[in-house]
């Protein structure tokens, strides 16, 4: 028994930590010494640069956050006052990210926190630690897998409300009832491959869906202040757009008030899960040392402003209470005339949410 508690709470040396932390760069190299010590694995070579490691965290987080998220707590929770959630929601999760990156400048290697408690607490917490991460990651990836089957019903049936130009057999598919969503089984499948096809492949694909997810959420944003503005003419005088600056008057809606501004931030500490994951590539960083705290706190820091500024052109673009809850950003444009803005938005919510 004595034993049982001695192996499971060894601590992992850091003399074997630095070996195995500067193994890759040894790899790539030729340099073979660093091969011979015992109880060491070979390690991939390091080719991910800070862009790479930006883009990934925001890649990991940034998305039903905006595309989901934002109408849900502007609708329900916040209204405008969701920016300020926003804010809140950001600062806990400021709390949790500055010890990871503290962690990962002081143990350069894969492994996230598995490898944090390995070292300083022991193998059981480790594992204790590591499969908390894996139900973390499990519930936020059904979650998303989720919401993009949603929009993907949705976009399908964009036009259809009725469901009757919809083939029956189809709409049987999409929405087969007792809450099963088929898209998002099939969504998780399809991510699942992309990732098992190399490290090289998935980061391209993260960087082209990062990259693109950005500027699509970049042109909501602007786009909802151009309409908000008023600088763009009205097609119809006789059915002006509700977009407007107005909307933001009562900025704290007097019914949900400062509880639903904190309620509504439990809900958006959703959004910001997922930079952890970048800590999970200190392995493949060039310099893990540097880039991967900084990775972390860019990859926060563009997510706050990227979702404060959009809940704010959401809520500028309609009145709260009419955001949809499924399809904020699209319906908003739909219901501005912006019918084009409309059927971009939607299709690249499909294309960028996994």
């Amino acid at each position: 028994m004595n034993s049982f508690f001695q192996s499971a709470l060894q601590r992992k040396p850091l003399d074997l930590v630095r070996k195995q932390a500067h193994l890759s760069d040894a790899t790539q190299h030729g340099d073979s010494s660093d091969h011979d010590i015992p109880n060491t694995r070979e390690a991939p070579l390091r080719h991910m640069s800070l862009f790479d490691l930006v883009l990934f965290g925001v890649g990991c987080t940034v998305g039903s956050g905006v595309f989901v998220l934002a109408g849900v707590v502007a609708h329900s929770y916040a209204g405008p006052s969701s920016s300020i959630s926003y804010l809140l929601a950001g600062f806990v999760a400021a709390l949790t990210a500055l010890p990871y990156a503290e962690l990962s400048a002081a143990f350069p290697m894969d492994g996230s926190t598995y490898s944090y408690s390995y070292i300083t607490l022991g193998e059981v917490f480790a594992i204790m630690s590591s499969l908390c991460q894996t139900l973390e990651y499990g519930g936020s990836a059904a979650a998303v897998a989720r919401s993009w089957g949603e929009k993907f019903v949705d976009w399908v049936r964009e036009g259809h409300e009725d469901g009757n130009d919809i083939p029956q057999w189809l709409n049987s598919f999409l929405d087969p009832g007792y809450g099963i969503n088929p898209m998002g089984g099939i969504i998780a499948v399809v991510c699942t491959l992309v990732l098992l096809c190399g490290i090289q492949e998935s980061k391209m694909a993260t960087n082209v869906v990062s990259s693109t997810k950005i500027l699509l959420i970049l042109f909501m944003i602007v786009g909802g202040f151009v309409l908000a503005s008023g600088v763009v003419p009205e097609n119809d005088e006789n059915n002006p757009r509700p977009a407007s600056f107005l909307n933001w008057n009562p900025f704290v809606p007097p019914e949900f008030g400062p509880v639903g501004i904190v309620q509504g931030s439990s809900i958006l500490f959703f959004a910001f899960l997922g930079y952890d994951c970048i800590c999970n590539l200190s392995g493949e960083a060039k310099n893990p040392v540097k880039d991967v705290p900084r990775a972390v706190l860019l990859t926060l820091l563009v997510d706050g402003l990227v979702y404060m500024m959009a809940a704010l052109s959401l809520t500028a673009m309609l009145p709260y209470k009419q955001i949809s809850t499924i399809s904020g950003f699209p319906r908003a444009f739909g219901a501005n005339g912006w019918i084009w803005a409309e059927k971009l938005s939607g299709f690249g919510e499909i294309v960028t949410l996994p």
